[in-house]
């Protein structure tokens, strides 16, 4: 079997989102099916982030994210294009692709993959427009990650039936029904994709390294201080608004006085501080964590996990909320944290309701949450082993690898058939 995992417009890192859900992910999937080939692809646009945040450094990261693939190899080609034209208009779109799929097609004649990969649209229809025009017939596994056209939408304001909408509308279909599998990453964006038709589809949920991930040294907590958590970005120009998390913990320490908070986060903490200025570093605690070791640590001395989010005003704005998972989910889980998460978070409301590992509450009535339902989820030793037990089985890189290895051999077995 031959696999190639194809990006598309976006900076290939070693760290961050891409290092933790593409990169090892990738390299877990390798391991599951030894006897295979395996290539890493990145279609890099000319003008790139590297260049403004890495700067000439972005030549090790290079080295790095080789070195995370470990056996496998690594591949840039190149877009002739400004990467802030990745959330495309109908026009903008177009620019994104071009001669750049030369290259591809160079690259998968010399590969001859049996399937290849994409992780966003733009990289599922550069292998889509590369096959159509090949005697290659590989297999093109759709993984979208989100909802692209409604959150370009919702960035540039494209109204419903405006020209840039519907054509986005179009490029999704058009992957929809012509990829040979649609991996969601929550239920509810499984259930939306059929809806609009996906020929074939699975949920595959976000990865975590859950082995390193998972509660040590834990004892039956004491009576003090309940720690909630909350690990992420924080910005009031996102979806994680500090502004949300202030008005959940403020309903917290209504009801549990003794509460504190901690945030681990690499936004900017002064910003962050002056929502919560009213509370002493002692009651808020702010920390940033570059490591998993670091994350760890500070989810061992906390009792739940935060999700606070934003409260949707439109539509739009519900659905896509709708959709959302975020790796945060994986984190408190894996390490055996129960979760209090938004009821606008649909792919973490899902799992934490079905697997009873937390509460769902509504921003729009806080009064919801109530003392004795946070008192009783309280979690003592026992019950931290049996929610990490359960998200490892959810979200553990080799588990994800068993699915890939699963949904690629079935992939290959239907072409055989067909």
């Amino acid at each position: 079997m031959k696999i190639m995992h194809l990006t598309w417009g976006e900076t290939p890192r070693s760290y961050g989102v891409f290092g933790s859900q593409v990169i090892a992910q990738f390299a877990a999937t390798r391991r599951a099916i030894p006897h295979s080939q395996f290539l890493f692809a990145s279609g890099l646009p000319l003008i790139h982030s590297g260049m403004a945040r890495e700067k000439l450094g972005y030549i090790s990261e290079c080295r790095k994210i080789r070195e995370a693939l470990e056996d496998i190899p690594f591949q840039l080609l190149p877009i002739y294009a400004p990467q802030n034209l990745v959330n495309s208009s109908s026009t903008s779109f177009r620019w994104l692709h071009g001669p750049a799929h030369w290259h591809l097609a160079r690259l998968i004649k010399r590969f001859s993959p049996d399937v290849v990969h994409c992780r966003s649209y733009h990289a599922a229809w550069a292998a889509l427009n590369v096959r159509s025009h090949m005697d290659i017939d590989y297999r093109i596994v759709f993984d979208g990650r989100g909802l692209y056209p409604e959150e370009v939408a919702l960035k540039k304001s494209y109204p419903n039936d405006s020209v840039d909408y519907l054509f986005l509308k179009g490029v999704e279909q058009k992957l929809l029904t012509e990829c040979d599998m649609t991996v969601a990453v929550s239920d509810p964006m499984e259930k939306h994709f059929r809806l609009l038709g996906a020929k074939q589809c699975r949920t595959v949920y976000l990865s975590a390294d859950a082995e390193r991930l998972k509660p040590s040294h834990l004892v039956d907590r004491k009576s003090g201080l309940v720690n909630f958590c909350y690990v992420g970005a924080l910005s009031e120009n996102t979806w994680h608004k500090p502004s949300a998390l202030l008005r959940l913990f403020q309903r917290l320490r209504e009801v549990i006085h003794d509460a504190c908070l901690t945030i681990v986060t690499t936004s900017d903490h002064s910003e962050i501080r002056k929502f919560f200025s009213d509370y002493s570093e002692t009651e808020v605690r702010i920390h940033q964590s570059r490591t998993l070791e670091q994350l760890k640590s500070f989810l061992q001395q906390a009792d739940f996990g935060l999700m606070s989010y934003f409260e949707p005003k439109t539509a739009r704005e519900e659905m896509l909320a709708g959709m959302v998972l975020a790796v945060k989910t994986a984190e408190y889980l894996c390490n055996g944290l129960p979760m209090i998460v938004n009821c606008f978070c649909g792919g973490a409301a899902t799992i934490v309701s079905r697997h009873d590992m937390g509460l769902v509450y509504d921003p729009r009535d806080l009064r919801t949450l109530r003392a004795e339902d946070i008192l009783s989820r309280l979690p003592n030793a026992t019950r931290r082993e049996l929610i990490a037990s359960k998200a490892r089985r959810l979200f553990d890189y080799t588990e994800h690898a068993r699915d890939y290895a699963g949904l690629y051999e079935d992939l290959l077995e239907t072409s055989c058939v067909a």
